[in-house]
């Protein structure tokens, strides 16, 4: 140990040292000046831990008493000392007197004879039976929070070491690291996921793949997600209703989300953004985003460094200029709040500008599954019509609501890029006999929809959805972007069409 007692012991004088109302930016400041030793993970897991109502379900922390009230998302006050009703300085049981049972440590009553302090292991002690301290957004336990995993995969494809070892100490990549702590804290039953091994147990001992997920073929990424969704009901019994974390890189995300949604499961993935059915946020770590507002209706707006003035309605007339607006068009085009029926598209105004096609829970999951990709509900495509460029001038389609109509949704598949994806992805699940085929049609009534910016000048507008499309990056998006899993699956796909 770094430091000369244990961190929990360190965590009341922290308490005693902070303000009325605190963030956890506040703790970490005080450990950085007083305890720099102890690292970021240990001292989020201690907050969280040690918080009224935080952690009583994992017995790391049940024999603790809380020090801190949380009293705002983020915002926590000490608890009094004479209301803690523990004393910090009191004997904790030895290691000896530890017992392992599931996924914790369950502490035995002291006996009579001294025992000497052990410390609450933390994030670098390399301990490997015992849970690390590291807390993870996933696994809080406050009333306005996404419940625990029931199961966390983990995944990586970074550095590994040379030699057989136990699955949980094979890669060495700090974010993989990390994530194990979160899942040996959460309380979760959690594995590793391997390209070549498959499922394993994070004690089951491997030798080192010879090459990542990321370097496999998409078919052998489909069948390994059917094997490794196998072995996890031979496990874990059936997935039906069970939450499950995809803790990994995108290679191991895609193929498995599909799988795992088919067996019943709710998933989602590492990322914040990525959640498909269960969001997950961060509780302490930063400051929660300011929300970019986009004008109410009638509303003058402002523009940085532009004396354009921005009129709103429900589908947004604005004038292509001054990029500092380009905040307000990415969050309008990607919220479905802003979004339009597809079969509602005679509300469109009939200007030139940029849209975006929303899908819906049921039509992402189809996609998903197509794709063998992760794709979840939302903006999935964005484009533009009346740009002022030599194709422009042959289109007679030159407003948001004809071109959505009479060429996106309507139209030939082959004069649409969105259309001719979708036709791609979507021929098999849907039988189409032929890419014209109208069950496209009905398929994109049923799960779409599509939010516009309309413009009243088309100058500019290209350069500006390159831009647009480049910042919200959308699965269905193929062209002048750089290339993704997404894409090279896309192009694939397109190829065995052709």
């Amino acid at each position: 140990m770094k430091y000369d007692r244990p961190v929990w012991q360190i965590m009341h004088e922290c308490a005693d040292a902070m303000p009325d109302v605190f963030r956890y930016d506040d703790v970490r400041g005080w450990f950085a000046e007083s305890y720099p030793d102890v690292n970021e993970a240990t001292i989020r897991a201690h907050l969280i831990g040690m918080t009224e109502g935080g952690r009583a379900k994992h017995v790391q922390f049940a024999a603790r008493s809380p020090i801190f009230r949380r009293v705002a998302r983020g915002e926590y006050s000490p608890i009094p000392l004479p209301e803690r009703g523990e004393d910090p300085d009191a004997a904790y049981p030895s290691p000896s007197r530890i017992k392992m049972s599931g996924t914790g440590h369950h502490p035995l009553p002291p006996d009579d004879g001294p025992v000497p302090d052990a410390p609450v292991p933390d994030a670098e002690a390399g301990v490997d039976d015992a849970p690390s301290t590291s807390a993870g957004p996933a696994a809080s336990t406050f009333d306005d929070e996404p419940p625990t995993p029931d199961v966390v995969l983990l995944g990586s494809i970074g550095d590994r070491v040379n030699v057989p070892a136990p699955a949980k100490e094979v890669y060495r990549e700090v974010s993989f690291q990390l994530s194990r702590l979160d899942a040996e804290l959460s309380g979760s039953e959690w594995f590793v996921l391997s390209a070549e091994h498959g499922l394993l147990a994070p004690n089951e001992w491997m030798s080192p793949d010879s090459r990542t997920m990321a370097d496999m073929d998409p078919a052998y990424r489909v069948v390994w997600a059917s094997w490794v969704v196998a072995r996890l009901q031979s496990l874990v019994g059936s997935l039906d209703g069970l939450i499950v974390r995809v803790d990994a890189p995108d290679a191991f995300v895609g193929p498995l989300f599909a799988g795992l949604q088919d067996a019943g499961a709710a998933v989602s993935s590492g990322s914040p953004a990525a959640a498909g059915e269960v969001v997950v946020d961060d509780e302490i770590d930063t400051e929660p985003a300011a929300e970019t507002q986009v004008p109410d209706e009638d509303e003058d707006v402002d523009v940085v460094d532009d004396d354009v003035v921005v009129e709103q309605d429900d589908r947004v007339l604005a004038t292509v200029s001054g990029i500092g607006r380009r905040a307000i068009i990415t969050q309008h085009l990607g919220d479905p709040r802003n979004a339009v029926p597809a079969t509602e598209l005679a509300t469109l105004p009939q200007v030139p500008g940029l849209y975006g096609w929303l899908v819906d829970p049921i039509g992402a999951r189809v996609l998903n599954r197509c794709l063998r990709l992760p794709v979840r509900p939302g903006l999935v495509f964005v484009g533009e019509v009346g740009g002022s460029t030599w194709h422009a001038l042959v289109d007679p389609v030159l407003n948001l609501r004809d071109h959505l109509d009479r060429v996106q949704l309507n139209g030939r598949t082959r004069a649409s890029t969105f259309r001719m994806t979708l036709a791609t992805v979507l021929g098999d699940h849907l039988g189409m006999t032929s890419i014209e085929d109208p069950k496209l049609t009905e398929w994109m009534l049923e799960h779409l929809s599509i939010t516009t910016w309309g413009v009243d000048d088309g100058n500019g507008l290209r350069e500006l959805a390159r831009v647009v499309i480049d910042e919200l990056d959308p699965p269905l998006n193929v062209d002048h972007l750089a290339s993704t899993e997404y894409r090279a699956r896309l192009q694939q796909m397109r190829g065995e069409l052709a």
